[in-house]
């Protein structure tokens, strides 16, 4: 039986195609958390795979009790994923992640030792290993935002960060805004910071993505992150009287 009550820690990890990446990717996480004397729990979110994942999947819940799975009916997205495993976890600090060995589970306590000062700690890929028609394309639309958002974060679309549960709990994610996660998270009040983490070579399949629908996508979610920044409503009560 799955141990269901708080955990200090809970990785999220959302999971399309990824079943040749999984267990080397738990083995990483379990290495790193296995002197720690926190309580933690990885959840893999199978986002309607078709290669095997969840068989995986399922195969590592049953070695392992820090391990949850959670099935998609069909492919939903990353948004979706990550939203179901913020709902699910049970960490009093939530950590998500990349399912693609492309970042290094020995970067998250870096995060977490941030998470002292902040609320939000943002993963910043200071040297990807992506081609470079992908980091190009990257370059100009995280450049685009910060200009018409006013936002400093320089890799919204980082794959590593971490965050307090109650960020995780507040900030809406609606489809194919977690690109804009740091953002939101400021709307909110939320403190943020980057820091530099490790970044590798894709070692299994391919990226989800193509350069031309996520450019146009983000383009059009851009907009509607910036209307959602104008119609904000921000205010602070500095005074209540109750009825007499």
């Amino acid at each position: 039986m799955v141990d269901l009550s708080p955990k200090d820690l809970s990785v999220v990890l959302p999971v399309h195609n990824e079943a040749d990446s999984l267990r080397e990717l738990l083995s990483r996480l379990l290495q790193v958390f296995k002197d720690s004397d926190q309580s933690y729990e990885v959840i893999f979110v199978d986002d309607g795979s078709t290669d095997g994942s969840w068989e995986v999947m399922k195969e590592l819940n049953a070695q392992s009790h820090h391990v949850r799975v959670i099935r998609f009916k069909k492919n939903c997205g990353e948004s979706a994923a990550l939203e179901a495993g913020f709902k699910a976890a049970r960490g009093d600090i939530v950590v998500a992640m990349d399912a693609d060995l492309q970042s290094d589970p020995r970067d998250i306590p870096r995060l977490l030792q941030k998470l002292q000062e902040y609320d939000v700690v943002w993963g910043l890929r200071a040297e990807r290993k992506d081609e470079w028609l992908r980091r190009l394309v990257s370059w100009g639309g995280n450049t685009v935002r910060r200009i018409l958002m006013g936002d400093n974060a320089r890799d919204a679309g980082s794959p590593l960060r971490a965050m307090r549960r109650e960020v995780a709990q507040k900030v809406k994610i609606f489809k194919g805004l977690h690109r804009f996660y740091p953002t939101l998270c400021r709307m909110e009040g939320f403190t943020v910071i980057e820091i530099p983490i490790s970044h590798f070579p894709r070692k299994y399949g391919a990226s989800k993505y193509t350069i031309i629908n996520r450019f146009f996508e983000y383009l059009v979610d851009l907009l509607v992150v910036k209307w959602m920044h104008n119609r904000h409503i921000d205010y602070e009560i500095v005074e209540e009287l109750d009825e007499r």
